[in-house]
C-alpha cells in the first residue's frame, strides 16, 4: 500500500524539482502585496496628519 501512495508522490516531487531547475515551472504566490493606502484596515496608519 505504501508503493501505490509512495511512488506517484515521489514522481510528482521529482518532475517539480526538474521543471522548477529547467525553468518551467516557476513557485509564485498567489496574491498580490496590498497597498496599505488601499486597504480600509490601515486607513489611520497612512492618512496624513495635519497637526
Amino acid at each position: 500500500m505504501r508503493y501505490v501512495v509512495g511512488i506517484p508522490f515521489l514522481v510528482l516531487v521529482v518532475a517539480l524539482a526538474w521543471g522548477a531547475l529547467t525553468g518551467r515551472v516557476r513557485a509564485q504566490g498567489c496574491c498580490a502585496a496590498a497597498d496599505p493606502a488601499r486597504d480600509l484596515r490601515m486607513r489611520d496608519a497612512v492618512r496624513p496628519t495635519d497637526s
